[in-house]
């Protein structure tokens, strides 16, 4: 779990555009700082110069990203944690539902990369919407793709489009698909999958992550639940669907394996799955 620089920046991007409010804000996890002060000062020159050198110098001296995010909001982050070693304020199994005190508490909730390692991971979200105050954010950093073996899980962005829906109280504001290597170029989403009336996918030959940025529109409901955009409108029936006819697939059969690689990378990934995404710089 790092805050890298496009963690930052993500941060920055919520606050400026949506006015998240950091004051009183949870990191599920305690966050490496895994961004150096030339990148900071690099990427985030105006937010860097709020902070005194002898005030920068002292925040780099630990591991953790937590001087940095208070000397740049005025507000200390909280952190929990389902192990004590790394000395967080909460200690709790996310796997579990979180004690009454803490619900309703925080204007934000920071995943910098613990969702992947959490089994219960419905058990896990319900617990973020009980702790998000109503109008505050959840922003979310975790794997998309060729982490295998980092965590349990990786993450598609129908499974946000699904979970955050109005019927769970959220409601998705950006989508941003993140190459690991990356710094502040990403790529957007644009639309949903029911506004784009088609799965959101992208093929991508490294590490990458999605990064989700929801808002907390009404109260949480005693169980969550979701359905996958291809299922809830019925996609999958005949005429109706985007994603998987039988005509498409006995084409597929038929066709040599070099020819459907050759068409999906060259054809149909540049005119219609990339309609859906733009680069932007956060």
């Amino acid at each position: 779990m790092g805050f890298r620089i496009t963690s930052m920046l993500t941060l920055e991007y919520a606050r400026k555009n949506y006015g998240v409010d950091m004051t009183k804000c949870l990191s599920l996890g305690r966050q490496f700082r895994a961004f150096s002060l030339a990148e900071l000062r690099k990427y985030m020159p105006e937010a860097c110069g709020k902070i005194s050198e002898d005030k920068l110098k002292e925040d780099f001296e630990t591991p953790y990203a937590e001087k940095v995010f208070e000397d740049l909001y005025g507000a200390k982050i909280k952190s929990l944690d389902g192990f004590a070693h790394e000395d967080p304020d909460i200690v709790h199994d996310l796997n579990l539902p979180v004690p009454e005190e803490y619900k309703e508490a925080f204007s934000c909730i920071i995943d910098g990369g613990t969702m992947e390692h959490v089994f219960n991971v419905p058990q896990l979200l319900k617990n973020c919407f009980d702790m998000l105050k109503v109008g505050g954010y959840y922003i979310s950093m975790v794997p998309t793709n060729n982490f295998n073996g980092h965590g349990l899980y990786q993450f598609s962005p129908d499974f946000f489009y699904s979970t955050f829906s109005k019927n769970n109280g959220m409601e998705i504001k950006d989508v941003f698909i993140v190459k690991f290597s990356a710094k502040n170029k990403v790529w957007k989403i644009k639309n949903s999958p029911a506004e784009f009336a088609g799965r959101v996918q992208f093929d991508v030959n490294t590490q990458t992550e999605i990064y989700v940025i929801a808002k907390k529109i009404g109260p949480t409901p005693e169980k969550i639940t979701a359905q996958q955009t291809d299922y809830e409108n019925g996609w999958y029936e005949e005429g109706k669907s985007v994603t998987n006819t039988a005509k498409r697939d006995a084409l597929i059969e038929k066709a040599p394996r070099k020819l459907v690689y050759c068409f999906r990378q060259f054809i149909y990934e540049p005119l219609v799955r990339r309609k859906n995404r733009t680069v932007i710089k956060l």
